[in-house]
């Protein structure tokens, strides 16, 4: 029996070796997964902080930046290597170049133009031409890449820089650009480059202007459009205009042209068809006389059309149709004749314009009135009140752009519509002095990527300051719902209390120098992300900042860290990248499950500051690059690629919410509607497929979106408010918002007290049918208020008339009979002739009530309420509700020249002849007489243009 026992001992210890050497090996596997799945990280230094940076290349895998020492590097690996190319733009011996702007064609991103200035030094020297001034011996230079900017040729340069350029929407090589040119530098000593051998410039003589050219090969020759330009831009492939050249300019065309410093009838709104072989097909046609300043977006084209020059003011005049018809936007007749010279386009994107009007309480420029228009962009209804705008005219209203009707706004609270704001502002006032004694972690930081820049906000604001959000369009609006817990699992100090003083808040666009606003991008279907705070408004103090997401559409949110932070989406939203954005760092936190969990690592043990992470535009690879500055002022920027954990291909997107698929179906909603009916938002109901948050998987690059639609059952909901009529915060129903807020025009001919009028009309795009039906409202007729304030007045003059006839019967009675008091008691001066006191009683009598009716007289004589207007509703000559102003973030038509403080004073005085428009304006000149265009917030994907100045929509 012992060699059985014995070889049955040896059989269990091999046993057991074995399933040590298996669990052995299962753990280094392990360990070495671990090893594998770790982001990889490569880290560039650069010689100063980055300025700009960008994306070329089919499916950009090239990338372009520029530093503040105006260098140029260049990367064709997506961020992971990048070389120095600035000498290698310009072939041209001895010469040396300053990269000051990229610009890319966004139809092919293969293409780029590269704006320099370059100087050449003298060969035999090695130094720049001593007779030549330093300034002067800089040049301006423009560069084109056919190639991704693998290589670059010299389009033109020396007689005229670039001012514009914009690229066709479809084809690659056509282009509109323009320049300054003649006589813009009077005064100074010419500089003859070295190098060139081009002949003097022929315009050297002439005058100064301002010149709209067209390229159809990428800057190798050009035909003239038009001089004396102001704005310009293409047609929209909506509207099928992509060849017609939109443009205004100055019909005298003589003299130097100055800026457009003040509204003129000198400038028209014009265009030009452009035929296949790139010439013009006809002569400038004028769209609209006296148009000065104009916007193009989707649909529309938006016009400010010079209406009294002596007043300075204008109409926004709208067209739908490509220009045919025009129309004066309809605004509730309560806003007048405004005088504020700040408007805003903030969206066009969904078969409406959202128009912000700022506030016309007094001179304040900080919070304005959000106007939505009919699809035709022609009529216009009051959304929502007290919108937060910046003294740069930057409006805190932002689309979710992921998804249809939904948009985020932050409110100044007032008084009289908010219960908790004088409790608010005392706790706000007590915060206040706290931070003033101990100053403010805030004032510190960061101007992102506008590297001298400031904070421009203390630690707190003195405004109460609300987040709301609409998920129809602006019809009606509600605040944020703060989420139940926060990122550490606890609740929030003011939980269970109303909206009003328990929501969520979250920093827009005025404090981007600070904090992050809020982000969306279209690839990432319901996925948005801020910084802010949860309670009565909105917090500027870092200790009291944290991040939030939402992965719904905005319905509700998560606390994912505390603190503020940058963030990046990437993988159409399954991978989110985060950085520290108020302390120098050197770690980052990302998930790959939408905010479930986080991780993070470390990229350097030397903190930096970070400006910003980005990635490719599309937003759905799974590379990021961060850069940011050191403390010794250099750039710094970090290639993250996290292919590298390994994880495999989602699959199952057809058959979303099965076992075996990674995928699940998500229903948007605005939470209106009690579980169990119908999700709907915008009158349908659209399934969305989403990776699951438990899948640990990538989407990868190709993933297309499954959806399915199906049309809803309206509610009051899909309604907005007519003209006139108003609507609460966290309310769907429509009030009459007086009779000043309700055109005239509106009411019937034959009108006796009240008409029925219309509260509601659906928003624009809602694809809801049947359901609830909006009744009418009475409303009093036009001019009933004051018909009841005039016998009110007679009635208050018969009895004052009757007072002073009584009074004065009682005086001529009292001296006929000797009376030793008059009617008030006092002691008469003794007896008088009646005869003799009839004359002087009568005469008090006249006066008195001749008074009253001279008052009455004056003021009923004075203009009520409205003009009725004659002929066609939307009549030039009448129309007292649209704009008088309107706001256009276009393009500076500065001519380039150097300018004193003569200038400025010769640019206010223009202000007095608004028909004389020469030489440049000063910037009051700009602000306070012509208004700027804002262009529509897309709040899509990053642009990254961290250096942009203000320059012409065109």
């Amino acid at each position: 029996g012992f060699p059985e026992e014995r070889a049955s001992r040896m059989v269990s210890m091999g046993f057991k070796q074995l399933l040590w050497l298996l669990l052995l090996r299962s753990l280094y596997e392990a360990a070495s997964d671990d090893v594998k799945k770790e982001v990889l990280v490569k880290e560039v230094v650069l010689d100063s902080p980055i300025v700009d940076i960008v994306y070329l290349g089919k499916n950009h895998e090239c990338l372009a930046l520029t530093t503040r020492n105006q260098r140029l590097y260049f990367s064709d690996d997506s961020g992971q290597s990048w070389n120095e190319i600035t000498a290698k733009v310009d072939p041209t011996p001895n010469s040396q170049i300053r990269a000051e702007r990229l610009i890319v064609n966004p139809s092919d991103k293969t293409v780029a133009i590269l704006q320099t200035t370059r100087k050449l030094q003298d060969p035999g020297a090695g130094v720049v031409d001593p007779s030549a001034n330093t300034a002067d011996a800089w040049h301006p230079y423009i560069f084109i890449t056919e190639d991704s900017g693998h290589t670059w040729r010299k389009a033109w340069g020396r007689h005229h820089g670039l001012h514009s350029w914009i690229s066709h929407p479809k084809r690659r090589a056509w282009a509109l650009v323009s320049w300054w040119n003649g006589a813009c530098n009077k005064g100074k000593k010419p500089y003859k480059d070295p190098d060139s051998v081009d002949e003097d410039d022929a315009d050297k003589d002439k005058p100064c202007t301002h010149r709209l050219m067209l390229t159809t090969d990428l800057g190798k020759t050009f035909k003239q459009v038009s001089p004396y330009v102001v704005q310009f831009s293409w047609g929209t492939e909506v509207m099928k205009q992509e060849d017609r050249i939109y443009f205004t300019a100055y019909s005298s065309k003589t003299g130097d042209q100055g800026k457009l410093s003040s509204w003129t009838t000198e400038v028209d709104f014009k265009y030009v068809d452009v035929t296949d072989s790139g010439k013009p097909a006809s002569a400038p046609v004028t769209g609209l006389p006296y148009g000065n300043k104009f916007m193009i977006a989707n649909e529309y084209i938006l016009v400010a059309k010079v209406s009294n020059v002596e007043k300075q003011t204008v109409h926004l005049m709208v067209s739908s149709d490509g220009a045919k018809n025009f129309k004066a936007a309809l605004l509730p007749s309560g806003m007048g004749e405004l005088e504020e010279r700040w408007y805003t386009i903030v969206d066009t994107t969904e078969g409406a314009v959202i128009l912000h009007l700022n506030s016309d309480a007094g001179s304040a420029r900080d919070t304005g009135r959000i106007y939505v228009s009919d699809s035709d962009g022609y009529k216009y209804s009051q959304s929502l009140m007290n919108n937060v705008r910046s003294a740069h005219g930057d409006v805190e209203f932002d689309k979710v752009v992921s998804l249809s009707g939904v948009y985020l706004a932050n409110v100044v609270a007032s008084p009289e519509n908010d219960p908790g704001f004088e409790e608010e502002n005392e706790d706000k006032a007590e915060a206040e002095e706290q931070d003033a004694s101990e100053g403010s972690e805030a004032q510190k930081r960061h101007g992102r990527g506008f590297l001298d820049s400031k904070p421009s906000r203390s630690g707190k604001e003195e405004r109460t300051i609300r987040t709301v959000i609409s998920f129809d369009k602006g019809g009606s609006w509600g605040y944020l719902k703060p989420p139940k817990v926060n990122s550490l699992g606890k609740p929030y100090f003011c939980a269970g209390q109303a909206p009003e003083k328990c929501s969520l808040h979250l920093h827009g666009t005025g404090t981007w120098d600070v904090f992050a606003p809020f982000y969306s991008s279209e690839s990432c279907i319901g996925i948005i992300m801020g910084t802010g705070n949860v309670g009565a408004s909105l917090r500027f103090a870092p200790e009291e900042t944290s991040t939030f997401l939402s992965r719904d559409g905005g319905l509700t949110w998560l606390e994912v860290h505390k603190g503020a932070f940058i963030y990046e989406f990437g993988d159409h939203g399954g991978l989110i990248v985060m950085a520290d954005d108020l302390k120098k760092t050197g770690e980052v936190i990302f998930s790959w499950n939408e905010g479930e969990s986080w991780y993070d690592f470390k990229v350097s043990n030397t903190p930096f500051e970070v400006d910003n992470i980005i990635t490719e535009p599309n937003l759905t690879a799974t590379t990021f690059v961060m850069f940011g500055t050191r403390e010794e002022g250099v750039g710094v920027i970090y290639y993250l690629k996290f292919d590298s954990l390994q994880f495999p291909p989602c699959k199952g997107a057809w058959g979303a919410d099965s076992v075996s698929s990674d995928y699940e179906s998500w229903i948007p909603s605005d939470g209106r509607r009690p579980d169990g009916q119908e999700q709907c938002m915008l009158g349908q109901q659209v399934t969305y497929t989403r990776r699951k948050r438990t899948s640990q998987c990538f989407n990868g690059d190709q993933f297309e979106r499954p959806t399915v639609k199906k049309k809803c059952a309206c509610t009051q909901a899909d309604y907005f408010c007519e003209m006139g009529f108003t609507r609460s915060v966290g309310s769907t129903e429509c009030v009459f918002g007086g009779a000043e807020m309700m055109p005239e025009r509106f009411a019937p001919t034959v009108c006796r007290s009240t008409y029925a009028a219309p509260a509601y009309r659906k928003v624009p795009g809602n694809q809801c049918e049947g359901g609830w039906t909006p009744p009418t409202v009475e409303v009093p007729c036009p001019g009933m208020s004051f018909r009841f304030a005039k016998l009110a007045k007679w009635a208050l003059f018969l009895v004052f008339a009757s007072g002073a006839i009584f009074v004065g019967y009682s005086r001529f009675s009292a001296s006929c009979a000797g009376r030793p008091k008059n009617l008030f008691g006092e002691v008469s001066g003794g007896s008088r002739n009646c005869l003799t006191s009839l004359p002087s009683n009568a005469l008090l009598l006249a006066a008195g009530c001749c008074g009253l009716i001279g008052r009455f007289c004056m003021s009923s004589s004075a203009k009520s309420g409205y003009e009725k207007l004659k002929g066609d509703d939307f009549d030039m000559d009448g129309a007292r509700e649209s704009l008088s102003d309107f706001l256009d973030e276009a393009y500076d038509d500065d001519e380039p020249r150097e300018y004193s403080g003569v200038d400025d004073k010769k640019s206010r005085a223009q202000q007095e002849d608004p028909h004389v428009v020469t030489g440049a304006a000063s910037r009051y000149a700009r602000e306070q007489a012509v208004p700027r265009l804002q262009a529509p917030s897309g709040g899509g994907p990053q642009t990254f243009d961290m250096a942009s100045t203000d320059e012409d929509l065109l």
